[in-house]
């Protein structure tokens, strides 16, 4: 009895189906045997290994010379800061207000550096009690009114003197704002005679490294500037020291931060 496929499901849609054509791999094996002699032969192992070379000194070279510069930035001195005199020529106390015209010649020293640097901003404020401001020091004009970069510089071993002016009547917009509290400490012991006060820089600046331009900042602190008040009535300035002689300066104490943009 011949079995019936009616109904059931067919034995063709049961059966897969293979082609009857031979596929050929020649052409992918055309195309390995093509890559191999293009990219695997020795042509491109000496390429690979003269790159490979190539990156080795570079990175050895430029580990040299981190550490070289390194070395050279752990062995710079910053410039040396000194008073050489500081007159107040004013000095009142009015209606809760303090007028005061201050006059400071500082002496920069890059002596002790072997480095050029260059200034591109510096500002100076006098200071009651060490970290009161009482005044703000006009603003350092640029040596060169062309150079837009800095406003002087100072080469290896050389000095420079810059004169520093302080004026505030109380009422001034760009001058700091003294508490009441102050000016009433401040005119008690003016009766006294002697006040300390201090003065502080701020500055920015450039030195060079292997002819580079590596930016570091640098905060000097004058302390303890004593002023005798009673040669103002006499009408005589108030000075703290008048002299050039390097015994009788008083020098500023320099904190220094050099600014890690280069990786060091």
């Amino acid at each position: 009895m011949t079995p019936s496929i009616l109904g059931g499901e067919s034995r063709v849609d049961r059966t897969n189906t293979y082609s009857l054509i031979p596929v050929s791999h020649d052409e992918d094996e055309n195309e390995v045997s093509c890559n191999c002699e293009e990219f695997c032969g020795t042509p491109w192992r000496i390429a690979r290994t003269v790159v490979g070379l190539v990156a080795v000194v570079v990175l050895f070279v430029i580990v040299v010379i981190n550490e070289h510069n390194i070395s050279k930035m752990s062995h710079i001195s910053p410039p040396r800061f000194f008073i050489h005199s500081l007159r107040v020529s004013t000095f009142n106390i009015s209606q809760g207000e303090l007028s005061a015209t201050w006059n400071v010649d500082l002496a920069i020293s890059n002596e002790v550096n072997s480095t050029f640097i260059n200034f591109l901003n510096l500002k100076a404020m006098i200071v009651y009690k060490e970290d009161i401001p009482i005044a703000l020091s006009s603003p350092v004009q640029p040596e060169n009114l062309l150079d837009t970069h800095g406003i002087f510089s100072i080469g290896k071993n050389e000095n420079k003197m810059l004169h520093l002016s302080f004026n505030t009547t109380g009422w001034e917009k760009d001058q700091p704002v003294v508490d009441d509290d102050v000016i009433q400490e401040i005119d008690e012991q003016m009766k006294v005679g002697v006040i300390s006060f201090g003065l502080k820089i701020e500055v920015e600046a450039e030195i060079e490294i292997n002819m580079m331009n590596v930016p570091l900042t640098m905060e000097p602190y004058c302390s303890n500037l004593e002023l005798d008040f009673a040669t103002l009535e006499r009408g005589e300035a108030a000075t703290t020291l008048d002299s050039i002689d390097v015994d009788e300066v008083k020098e500023c104490f320099t904190n220094v931060d050099i600014l890690n943009d280069l990786g060091y």
